[in-house]
């Protein structure tokens, strides 16, 4: 019972660090109740049970939100909210299962700070990847140390959230001098870096500026449901929108931007051709650029592919178009359904959409930008991998109108501190219902709307182009974690520990 209070109390400790309060400073200690099993941890049996519990506590309290999804029923929320739990804690019944494997082998407790971010890593790709909840994010109040994620990434902040723990610990055990200067050293030193880092980024701005307006029409989920829905949510929009455009090219922003499924009705198909026209004749007069959200699809081999996508549209018409790739699994589609169509019934979200393949690139002036749909902003590699190809500039077109209330909205738009700071790209946000921001290269938020608001944020963005050393070799840092695992895993055996 013991035992099972000290897991339980590290769990929700760093569960609670996760969430938009302001106490993200508890994942600095939140393991020291664990420390001392994790430190004489032999059986893989008491791995498991404490992975376990861990996982589900820590997981429920991280992410809890799930369950007061209104886009279905509470009994399906509920169910949803569990599963999803237990899936995750797979995670921590790997990283406490490895970690015995080593501390069999007599390796040093610190070694669980390689095996974290690894695991954290490893979950963020495959069918059912889900890096929401790494333990990093809950430093995102705290600028000045995560601006060495320009160097060492997310999960390189979570190397550090679990070193501290053991540096604390080891500091109670031995109170000597020594060990409580090499804590405070060690949470000293990413600030110092992160100050030298962050004032090296500091330059005046040479690169043309880029004005928008991002919409955030706080559109609440049932008006989607009713009749005419498709025209009467496309007025508002347009009517938000063209405010801000007054056919003077010198005032227009260069730059509008829409939120996700910000139109319902298939714009590029013969049913949505009149809200096209719509959105033409909006923009007609102008040299203003739109991004929206749009359901999309089409037709290959006599099989119908359905898209969640972003829209890129001038005057003329349609430009290009960006589709999803991390789709959301269980709402956006079924794991595994594109191998086994049977899967397809199982399926409780908006539908089966296909997943997008291509890194589309949008031009606007002399730069390029990505646009990058909800879920996707917590994805470190995505973003990467679209500023390698060129994106001078971030947008994430997101609708997060399936939660009034906190903390979901303000979780998820948090995220994308730390893709500003990996990149060194300026981002645009616009949510439907919340929370919309513009954030710095710097990770700075310099514009917000908050949760059920309606308004529109203008601002000016000034592109980058720089890449930093997390665009160039990504995670590499971890990769070196991985290498070292997996060569203590050979080393051999005490005979008492085959006992």
């Amino acid at each position: 019972m013991t035992n099972f209070i000290l897991i339980s109390f590290s769990s929700a400790l760093m569960g609670i660090s996760q969430h938009p309060i302001g106490m993200g400073f508890l994942s600095l200690f939140a393991l020291l109740p664990i420390l001392p099993l994790l430190i004489n941890l032999r059986s893989y049996r008491d791995a498991f049970k404490i992975g376990l519990i861990w996982g589900i506590i820590f997981n429920t309290v991280s992410i809890y939100w799930i369950a007061f999804n209104i886009g279905t029923s509470p009994f399906v929320a509920f169910i949803t909210m569990i599963l999803t739990v237990l899936i995750l804690t797979v995670s921590s019944i790997l990283i406490f299962s490895i970690w015995c494997m080593l501390n069999r082998r007599g390796v040093n407790i610190l070694f669980l700070s390689f095996i974290w971010p690894s695991i954290e890593l490893i979950r963020s790709y495959g069918s059912l990847a889900f890096p929401w909840i790494s333990i990093s994010n809950a430093l995102v109040d705290y600028n000045l140390i995560i601006q060495n994620a320009e160097y060492v990434g997310m999960y390189g902040m979570s190397f550090w959230v679990i070193l501290v723990n053991i540096f604390i610990y080891k500091t109670i055990l031995s109170r000597t001098r020594i060990s409580v200067v090499l804590v405070i050293f060690i949470i000293v030193f990413p600030q110092i870096t992160g100050k030298t880092i962050k004032n090296s980024n500091i330059v005046k701005n040479i690169n043309e500026s880029i004005s928008i307006a991002s919409i955030q029409p706080n559109i609440h989920l049932s008006e989607k449901w009713k009749q005419g829905a498709q025209r009467n949510i496309l007025t508002k929009i347009l009517s938000q929108s063209s405010i801000e455009l007054n056919n003077d090219k010198n005032k227009n922003p260069d730059l509008l931007i829409w939120p996700e499924t910000s139109t319902i009705s298939y714009l590029l198909k013969k049913e949505g051709r009149y809200n096209y026209s719509r959105i033409k004749k909006m923009l007609r007069g102008t040299d203003s650029k739109l991004i929206a959200g749009i359901p999309h699809y089409e037709y290959k081999n006599n099989k119908r592919y359905s898209y969640n996508s972003v829209g890129y549209f001038n005057s003329e018409g349609l430009i290009d178009i960006y589709h999803k790739m991390n789709l959301v699994p269980g709402a956006e589609y079924v794991p595994l359904s594109g191998y086994i169509n049977s899967l397809d019934i199982l399926n409780i979200g908006l539908g089966n959409f296909t997943h997008g393949r291509e890194f589309t690139l949008f031009n606007i002036k002399s730069y390029k930008f990505a646009a990058m749909i909800c879920f996707e902003s917590t994805f470190p590699s995505l973003s990467r991998e679209f500023v390698l190809k060129g994106a001078n500039m971030l947008v994430y077109v997101v609708n997060d109108g399936w939660y009034e209330t906190a903390p979901e909205p303000q979780q998820h738009a948090n995220r994308a501190i730390y893709r500003a700071i990996e990149t060194r790209r300026p981002i645009v946000r616009c949510a439907n219902t919340g929370v919309s921001m513009v954030i710095d290269y710097l990770g700075n938020i310099q514009h917000t709307i908050e949760l059920n608001k309606k308004g529109t944020i203008l601002a000016n963005i000034y592109p980058n182009d720089r890449l930093t050393f997390y665009v160039k070799y990504g995670d590499i840092f971890i990769y070196f974690m991985m290498i070292a695992i997996i060569l203590s895993i050979f080393r051999s055996l005490k005979y008492e520990d085959y006992v």
